[in-house]
C-alpha cells in the first residue's frame, strides 16, 4: 500500500508541472490582438468593400437597362468581376452575420443550374430565397452576362433583365445585412478568444481551414476529375464562361495567406496573425515557416500559367493536378498541425479524405 501511495504521489508531482506548463503555453499568447486585427483591418473592411462593389454592380446594371449597348454591358461585367474578387476575400468568415444571411451560399454557389435559370426566366414565379441557390448569385451572372448572345437576349427579353436585377437585389440585401450585423457582432468576435468549439476564435480557425480546402476541392479538384475517377468535369469550373477562374483561385489563396499573416485588406500592413501565434509557441516556429513558404508557392505559381483553367485542363492537365496535390498536402499543416498547436478542434467534415 505504501508503494502504491508513493507511486501515486510521484505521478501527481510529475503531472502537476506538466499541466502547469500546458496551461502556461495556452495562456501565454494573447489571442485578442489577432481578433481585433482581423475584425478591424480585414473582415469589416472586406464586407464594406463587397457592399460597395455590389452597389456599383447594381448601378452599372441599371445604367445598362437605360441604354442597352455593349459598352454599358461591359461596364456591368467589369463591376461583376470586381464584386467576385471582393467576395473571395470574405467568404472564409462564414459565421456570425454571414451565416445568418447565408451569404457564402447565395453569393458563391457554383456551378449554376442553367436549366433552372432559363426556366425561371421563361416562366417567372420564382423565389430566389428558396430552392434557387444554384440559380442565383455570382455564377448565375457569369452565365447570363457571358453566355453567347447575351446582349441580344437582354435587348429582347424583359424577363431576363428582371432576373438579373432580382439576383443583384438579393445580393445587395444580404451584404447590407452582414455589414450591419458586424457593427454589433464585432464585440462578440474580438472577445471570443477561448478554444471552445463555438467561440469566435475556434470558428475563425475552422473556417480558415475549411475555406482553404474548398478552394482546392471546388476550384480545381472537381473540374480536373479528382472525384470522378480522373474524368475531367469542365462544367464544374467556377466562372467558366468569363474565364476568370484562375484570377479567383489566386485571390482566394491571397485571402487565405492574408488571414494567416494578419495582413490588412489592402495588403499595406502586416498585423498580428496566426503566424505570430505559432512563432510564440514552443517548437512551432518551423511549422509557421513551412506554412508561409507553401503559401508563397501557391500564390506565385498560378500567376505563371497562361490561359484559363479550362485551357490548362486541355493543354497541360498535369499542371493543375500537381498544384492540386500541393494544396492537398498543405491542408495537413493547417488543419491538423496548426489547429492542434492552437488547441482548436476541427469540427467540420470534408469529403476529400484529408
Amino acid at each position: 500500500m505504501k508503494l502504491v501511495k508513493w507511486t501515486f504521489l510521484l505521478s501527481a508531482l510529475i503531472l502537476i508541472p506538466a499541466c502547469k506548463k500546458k496551461k502556461d503555453e495556452d495562456t501565454e499568447f494573447d489571442k485578442g490582438p489577432i481578433m481585433v486585427n482581423m475584425a478591424d483591418n480585414y473582415i469589416i473592411p472586406g464586407y464594406a468593400d463587397l457592399k460597395t462593389r455590389t452597389n456599383t454592380l447594381e448601378t452599372t446594371w441599371n445604367e445598362f437597362l437605360a441604354d442597352k449597348t455593349q459598352s454599358k454591358l461591359d461596364a456591368a461585367k467589369q463591376a461583376w468581376i470586381d464584386a467576385n474578387i471582393s467576395f473571395q476575400h470574405v467568404k472564409a468568415f462564414d459565421f456570425g452575420p454571414a451565416m445568418s444571411a447565408n451569404i457564402v451560399f447565395t453569393f458563391g454557389t457554383f456551378p449554376c443550374d442553367t436549366a433552372q435559370i432559363n426556366s425561371n426566366i421563361l416562366n417567372g414565379g420564382y423565389d430566389l430565397n428558396t430552392n434557387n441557390l444554384d440559380a442565383s448569385g455570382l455564377d448565375a451572372l457569369d452565365y447570363l452576362f457571358y453566355n453567347a448572345g447575351a446582349l441580344n437576349k437582354f435587348q429582347n427579353s424583359t424577363n431576363a433583365c428582371t432576373y438579373v436585377s432580382d439576383i443583384i437585389s438579393k445580393m445587395k440585401t444580404e451584404i447590407t445585412a452582414v455589414v450591419s450585423g458586424w457593427s454589433s457582432y464585432r464585440s462578440t468576435f474580438v472577445n471570443g478568444t477561448s478554444n471552445e468549439s463555438t467561440s469566435p476564435f475556434a470558428l475563425l480557425v475552422n473556417n480558415f481551414c475549411k475555406d482553404f480546402e474548398l478552394c482546392k476541392t471546388t476550384k480545381i479538384g472537381f473540374p480536373i476529375g479528382n472525384h470522378t475517377l480522373g474524368i475531367q468535369q469542365p462544367n464544374y469550373l467556377e466562372a467558366r464562361r468569363s474565364g476568370i477562374g484562375r484570377t479567383l483561385l489566386i485571390e482566394n489563396i491571397r485571402a487565405s495567406r492574408a488571414i494567416f499573416y494578419g495582413i490588412n485588406l489592402t495588403g499595406s500592413s502586416n498585423g498580428v496573425g496566426f503566424d505570430d501565434y505559432l512563432n510564440a509557441l514552443e517548437d512551432k516556429a518551423a511549422l509557421s515557416s513551412t506554412i508561409q513558404s507553401r503559401f508563397d508557392y501557391m500564390l506565385t505559381t498560378p500567376s505563371t500559367w497562361t490561359g484559363t483553367l479550362e485551357d490548362l485542363m486541355t493543354s497541360t492537365p498535369n499542371t493543375l493536378a500537381e498544384f492540386y496535390a500541393y494544396q492537398q498536402a498543405s491542408v495537413v499543416y493547417m488543419k491538423t498541425d496548426m489547429a492542434s498547436a492552437f488547441g482548436v478542434l476541427i469540427t467540420y467534415q470534408d469529403t476529400d479524405g484529408d
